[in-house]
């Protein structure tokens, strides 16, 4: 019984002695914000100043602007959002 004890707890600690932390930087560790959070005033539109709370998505706003109309609808948001 001890054996089967002392086996099964190393093969746990194997498990986890192979894990390994991810580089330093590259973890996000906030969990991605939607459109309605973004968008704190309600009008349906990210502008340029709600984007700046969110670095993600201030950094791509230019690129999610197709229209070029210095904000974001939900189907621009929804088109440049990275899949999950």
């Amino acid at each position: 019984m001890k054996k089967l004890l002392l086996v099964t707890a190393l093969s746990f600690s194997a498990s986890f002695a192979h894990a390994e932390a991810p580089a330093a930087g590259t973890m996000d560790t906030a969990p991605a914000a939607t459109f309605s959070e973004i968008d704190s005033d309600k009008d349906g539109k990210i502008s340029r100043q709600e984007a700046s709370a969110f670095s993600a998505v201030e950094i791509g706003f230019d690129n999610a602007d197709a229209n070029k109309d210095g904000a974001l609808d939900i189907q621009e948001f929804a088109e440049t959002k990275p899949a999950q």
